[in-house]
């Protein structure tokens, strides 16, 4: 019986794990393998019964590190480094969960005069995965990245903190223990389970406002970002503005000059001032204007970037003159997605871009499309990025399907020969 319950508790112990690895650090699964679970369930079983005869505990707890490594080598496409980390902080995570679990325990078993410690070690690992699966519920609600962007410093932060609150709570059942065998054993009691309860809350809320706290941060970036934008395209229009002056108040004599050179026959020095006075024009630039300031900023500043490493960028198309959507998403959108066909035009031979605007009466449709290097295999279902930072890129696609989401619209990716194109449809809709 007593061994069967470890088993049982190092199959649970396991399922926290995989959890953890699963919803909060949001690690890459490898589906390819559809008895990845059961091989799971035969690598704890096996490896519960080896170190249920291990009489050594260093050994034991190497042992168990292993077994942890290979279960997560089975789950997920991660680097071998990335494994190993996880692997270590995950099993100190549940461990000290489990501990916490077992100090309840143990108050519970005094109470009742009740002395099973396989049955008790049961119960806490029990405790310990249901308190993982309620804290993910909350945590999907907030995000569908887990707490994969959480810097590093506030995952350790967090983890001493919960060894802090271990200690505490370990200190409280020794006496709390001690009090049960006196008179004040209902107020020790109603004490400990309060000061227990608020602890596992409290280590719900420090995970829960780590990722939301991240998402604002996010959101700040993007909101300073799109302010940048725009003050980029002011000084832009400025500096436009006064070159445009500049040519007018010239072109009176130019004209003048051209004509003389017509009347006079020269028509090989008229075709080479004409020619001089077109690239004036051509370097004044192009504002283009969707009739929205927001996303005028964006392509505009889209547009000169994709000058300066000569690809072309076609606009057509118009929004509406009541725009629903915040200026968040908009740019969130709009930045995003021409930075990706900037990015994936630079590397090919067709250096075009083009961006359509359309729009019903309840409905912004935006086509955003662009070639790309046909030897670049592209899976819609699993774009990543290909910059070396991979730290700090590659959530733009992520970030463009949250505002995607949040304005109730529709996203399409439709990839044909050497096209990359993606279709939006948005809701023009009043907030309440």
């Amino acid at each position: 019986m007593s061994i069967l319950c470890k088993v049982i508790t190092d199959i649970l112990h396991i399922l926290g794990i995989v959890l953890i690895c699963k919803v909060y650090l949001k690690l890459r699964e490898k589906t390819g393998d559809k008895y990845r679970y059961l091989k799971i369930l035969i690598v704890s079983v096996v490896v519960s019964l080896i170190i249920s005869v291990i009489k050594n505990q260093t050994i034991a707890l190497i042992i168990y590190l292993l077994c942890v490594v290979i279960i997560m080598q089975i789950c997920y496409e991660e680097n071998n480094k990335k494994i190993i980390v996880c692997a270590i902080w995950v099993s100190v995570i549940v461990e000290i969960l489990d501990m916490l679990s077992i100090l309840l325990v143990d108050i519970a078993s005094a109470v009742m005069n009740y002395n099973n410690d396989s049955l008790e070690n049961l119960f806490a690992a029990l405790l310990s995965l249901s308190f993982i699966s309620m804290v993910s519920i909350l945590l999907r609600r907030i995000t569908d990245e887990g707490i994969r962007k959480v810097h590093i410093k506030y995952l350790a932060l967090f983890t001493l903190n919960l060894f802090a609150d271990f200690c505490i709570l370990a200190l409280m059942t020794r006496v709390t223990l001690e009090e049960i065998a006196y008179q004040n054993k209902i107020a020790y009691i109603i004490i400990y389970i309060s000061v227990t309860i608020g602890l596992l809350i409290q280590m719900a809320c420090v995970i829960l406002l780590l990722v939301s706290r991240n998402i604002h941060k996010e959101k700040e970036l993007i909101i300073k970002q799109y302010l940048e934008e725009q003050v980029k395209q002011y000084e832009y229009l400025n500096e436009r503005e006064k070159e445009t002056k500049k040519f007018r108040h010239d072109i009176r004599g130019h004209l003048y000059f051209l004509n003389k050179l017509k009347q006079e026959g020269r028509d090989q020095e008229f075709e080479e001032y004409f020619q001089d006075i077109i690239g004036k024009v051509d370097n004044l630039g192009s504002n283009i204007n969707v009739g929205n300031d927001i996303v005028n900023a964006v392509l505009n500043k889209a547009f000169v970037e994709a000058k300066s490493k000569n690809i072309k960028i076609n606009v057509a198309g118009h929004f509406p003159s009541q725009c629903n959507i915040s200026a968040y998403n908009l740019c969130t959108i709009f930045f995003n997605l021409l930075s990706n066909a900037i990015e994936a035009a630079d590397k090919t031979t067709k250096r075009e871009i083009w961006v359509i605007c359309r729009y019903t009466i309840k409905e912004i449709i935006v086509e955003i499309g662009n070639y790309y290097c046909i030897n670049d295999k592209l899976d819609k279902n699993r774009l990543q990025t290909t910059k070396s930072e991979k730290e700090y890129h590659g959530w733009g696609m992520k970030n463009v399907e949250d505002s995607v989401v949040d304005c109730k619209g529709l996203m399409d990716i439709e990839i044909v020969d050497d096209k990359f194109i993606i279709s939006i449809t948005l809701k023009n809709e009043e907030r309440a």
